[in-house]
């Protein structure tokens, strides 16, 4: 025997060994062993072997051809110990194990919720996250749905406020918006679901994503009409759409919406949001002003060059004006001396 062998067998065996010390408990037992098996496991849980307690009565429960009777005291006795196992394990592997055993349905939901907040207080919240997935496709409705949003919610958050990464590529603030999107989707009675939304719409912009980032506040404001991220996030649509815009005469559509979204809520919270909320839309408006001067400008000049005066003194007075109203000093000598050129222009055929 080569000495690589004789130590993977010493390994082997200190493994078996570790998992003898572990569940010491006979495998199987024969019906007329279970009467013993279950007294000696009530006895267990009397004395706190709430584990050993449960393992023997998973094994008894299998004997074949057991009678009902026995059958009914064993699963009796097995929920007992379900429920100890629950109440004082702090090993997450073995309540997460209870979810695939024969026990009451609240009490399989109530191990997977609480092997869900070990894993979370562990580090481990992808995992975490995974078993309360698998808890809601194998209970559907199941009755600890508050408590797993709940959960949900601070895995969500506490991945989005982690700027560290793993495997030298990945970033945990990456993961969160899987948690939170499956959050929103599949609890959107959650309590948190309004911050879930506006926590979403923070990560996507933060990620130049801002389609998606406008697509979570409109939900948060239609699903939550009284949370108080609806006014910021009534703010941030406007202001999004036009990060978005790269070309002025091509969005102008989108520029007279964020506009119109912007004076709206200027006339609906601007004498009663918070100050820096209020100046920060101001500066919005006036952005969004500023650009549509900027596109009639762009429109007069190429009316211009066509050799069309009545568009081109459409768009240059429309741009004056608004000029104006930008309070640009640049902008409103740009377009001053854009409408007298077309103006002198139209005039001399």
């Amino acid at each position: 025997m080569t000495r690589l062998t004789a130590l993977l067998l010493l390994a082997l065996v200190a493994g078996c060994s570790s998992s003898d010390t572990k569940r010491r408990v006979s495998p199987r037992f024969s019906a007329a062993e279970v009467p013993a098996a279950i007294a000696e496991s009530e006895a267990d849980l009397d004395a706190g072997r709430y584990e050993a307690a449960l393992e023997r009565l998973r094994s008894a429960k299998n004997t074949p051809d057991l009678p009902a009777e026995q059958r009914q005291a064993v699963q009796l006795v097995l929920e007992r110990a379900a429920g100890e196992v629950i109440t004082h394990s702090t090993n997450a592997s073995d309540l997460q194990e209870l979810t695939d055993i024969d026990i009451p349905r609240p009490l399989a939901v109530e191990a997977g919720i609480r092997a869900a907040h070990l894993l979370f207080e562990e580090g481990e919240r992808m995992k975490a996250f995974r078993l309360l997935r698998k808890l809601d496709a194998k209970f559907p409705q199941h009755p600890r749905r508050m408590q797993a949003a709940s959960l949900l919610y601070e895995v969500g958050k506490d991945l989005a406020s982690d700027d560290g990464s793993y495997l030298l590529i990945f970033h945990y603030k990456n993961d969160a918006p899987q948690v939170l999107e499956y959050l929103v989707m599949n609890h959107p009675s959650a309590p948190e679901g309004d911050e879930a939304l506006w926590l979403l719409s923070q990560l996507y912009e933060e990620a130049n994503q801002l389609d998606l980032a406008i697509e979570k506040h409109q939900d948060l404001i239609l699903w939550f009409l009284g949370s108080e991220y609806v006014v910021r996030s009534q703010a941030a649509i406007p202001r999004l759409r036009m990060a978005i815009l790269h070309s002025p005469e091509y969005d102008r559509s989108q520029l007279l919406l964020a506009r119109a979204e912007l004076e709206t809520w200027l006339a609906e919270h601007g004498s009663t949001a918070q100050p820096e909320l209020i100046a920060e839309v101001r500066r919005d408006r006036t952005d969004a002003i500023r650009r549509l001067a900027d596109s009639d400008l762009d429109i007069a000049r190429f009316y211009e060059r066509v050799d069309s005066p009545k568009g081109a003194t459409f768009h240059a007075r429309r741009a004056f004006d608004l000029a104006r109203e930008g309070a640009d000093p640049v902008q409103i000598e740009e377009a001053r001396e854009l409408l007298q050129a077309v103006q002198t222009e139209g005039s001399n055929p």
